[in-house]
């Protein structure tokens, strides 16, 4: 009887401790899924990584052309990815954001962009020009676009 006891507690205590394992692993995926679920983005601006937002807006491709919104009219920015061919970042324009304004226009030449695609989550970075709150000179910053639309 006391084996059968004894044996009973050991497997309760297994079950449980294997039950927690699993669980915080399903924790960790879940965290890791809902950091990129679909219609969130996370901005990175001069390497300051702003909070992750869910205002985002992926609008189906028209012609050759994908549209990401991000944010709204006075925070955020906008994103035209060509796809006719190989992916190509056409304009990004960022607004008030990390208190830049600025774009990157391939047409203009002022920058440079990249763009990843992997289902539907885009990775897009590069140099914008414009202006930020902490200096009245036109400025350079570093930016990067993680988007799942």
């Amino acid at each position: 009887m006391r084996t059968t006891k004894v044996m009973s507690i050991a497997a309760a205590a297994l079950v449980a401790g294997s039950s927690a394992a699993c669980a915080s692993g399903r924790a960790t995926a879940t965290r890791e899924t809902e950091a990129m679920a679909p219609g969130t983005a996370q901005v990175t601006i001069d390497g300051d990584e702003l909070p992750l937002t869910r205002a985002v807006n992926c609008a189906p491709p028209e012609k050759y052309m994908t549209t990401i919104t991000i944010g709204d009219d006075t925070a955020g920015a906008t994103v035209l990815v060509s796809n006719a061919g190989k992916l190509t970042v056409e304009i990004v324009r960022i607004r008030n954001l990390k208190g830049f304004t600025g774009d990157y226009d391939r047409g203009l030449g002022n920058g440079d962009a990249t763009v990843a695609l992997s289902d539907n989550s885009y990775r897009i970075s590069g140099t914008a020009f414009g202006y930020a709150t902490k200096s009245p000179e036109p400025t350079t910053e570093s930016f990067a676009i993680k988007v799942s639309c």
